[in-house]
């Protein structure tokens, strides 16, 4: 598919997704013919892994030892690198816990209570200009990751908006985030990186080196096969992924009011924008040895960069440009300026959770030590 055909499309796809929302705040996102296409798919995939594993299984013991074992332990191997995936928590840039920011964590207690949300399992900290929620294991146990780089340049409603955003993801039911439609989605592109041809060269003689070359097409043509496999698979659940976003927004919304959600969405839309402002900022703060180690700002000159910043630029062109700069098939959030144009499109809301500028100012105090952290990974990456 043309880079110039797939715009047109998704451009098409995101007003026609636009349109069924508009006026209308979503609560969870619907059973769509694409959703059960990848529940389908997913089923079939764990039934036919099962069944090579339970083939394996059998080869391998009868009249064990035998030479069906020679035909049984690379179905258990096969079975094995494609079992369903339940994701992994990771590493943590930083575990909060909840003595370590009391101010935060009553903030998230309130926003879970008013949301009907449960509390995330996990907090962590990180670097980046971003904010998330996922879930991971056999509990499916949630974390929910805050990106100082964003966290530390926003209002305090602003902050409500993200992490009520976050909360929505716990409830609102996202297809692409359950067990249910992981398997398709992950499949494809396992079985692209089993089949993709070695870097390094076979060991042995001129055999083994002619063998390797000669299946070296095969493996690419294959790898090409099962990534454009994964590419319309995703392409596929994307809609839904996006449904689940304006419906995580809708209980932004609610939370934090329109106009903080709209303010929130120029600032998405000028993200790249915003990181390399704090990044400057914080590569001057490092310039000077003293300031960075014993006397960091922490976020305070990043936000006066970024509101500087602000004063100086166009968001309503900035959110206009957007809806076409972000418009994918394979992207997973709506672009920023659809989503403030439908936020804007609901019955306008005053928020029903505020966060006080003392209280936020509190959770400033305790975030400082972590900005700081944050403030050498940002000058480092940056450099």
């Amino acid at each position: 598919m043309s880079g110039g055909y797939s715009k047109k499309l998704a451009l098409r796809l995101d007003a026609r997704q636009f349109t069924a929302y508009e006026g209308t705040p979503p609560t969870r996102p619907e059973w769509t013919a694409a959703r059960v296409a990848l529940v389908g798919l997913s089923a079939a995939l764990v039934v036919l892994v099962a069944g090579l594993a339970a083939l394996g299984g059998w080869l391998v013991l009868r009249g064990f030892p035998s030479f069906s074992i020679l035909g049984g332990v690379p179905l258990l191997l096969v079975a094995s690198a494609l079992r369903p995936r339940l994701g992994r928590a990771g590493d943590a840039w930083h575990l909060l816990g909840r003595d370590e920011a009391p101010t935060l964590f009553a903030l998230l207690d309130r926003i879970s209570a008013a949301s009907g949300a449960p509390m995330p399992d996990r907090v962590v900290l990180d670097a980046r200009f971003n904010a998330s929620a996922g879930t991971h294991g056999l509990l499916r146990r949630r974390t929910l990751t805050i990106g100082l780089q964003l966290f530390g340049v926003l209002t305090p409603q602003q902050r409500v908006a993200v992490l009520g955003h976050e909360f929505g993801h716990f409830v609102n039911g996202d297809p692409a985030r359950g067990l249910l439609t992981a398997p398709a989605l992950v499949t494809p592109l396992i079985v692209a990186d089993l089949v993709r041809p070695s870097e390094a060269h076979v060991s042995g003689g001129p055999l083994s080196r002619l063998v390797e070359l000669a299946m070296r097409p095969f493996q690419l043509l294959l790898e090409r096969l099962f990534l454009l496999i994964g590419a319309g698979v995703q392409a596929v659940a994307a809609r839904d992924r996006q449904r689940a976003e304006y419906c995580a927004d809708a209980l932004a919304v609610r939370l934090a009011g329109t106009s903080a959600l709209v303010a929130f969405m120029a600032d998405a839309a000028s993200a790249d924008k915003l990181a390399a402002v704090i990044a400057a900022t914080e590569r001057g703060t490092q310039a000077n040895p003293e300031t960075a180690r014993r006397n960091h700002p922490g976020a305070a000159r990043w936000k006066e960069a970024a509101d500087a910043w602000r004063a100086t630029s166009d968001a309503d062109e900035a959110l206009e440009k957007s809806i076409t700069e972000e418009a994918s098939l394979w992207q997973d959030h709506p672009p920023s300026g659809l989503r403030a144009r439908i936020a804007r499109s609901w019955p306008y809301t005053d928020p029903s959770v505020v966060l006080s500028q003392a209280d936020s100012a509190k959770i400033e105090a305790e975030l400082h030590r972590f900005y700081t952290r944050a403030g050498r990974d940002i000058a480092w990456s940056a450099a």
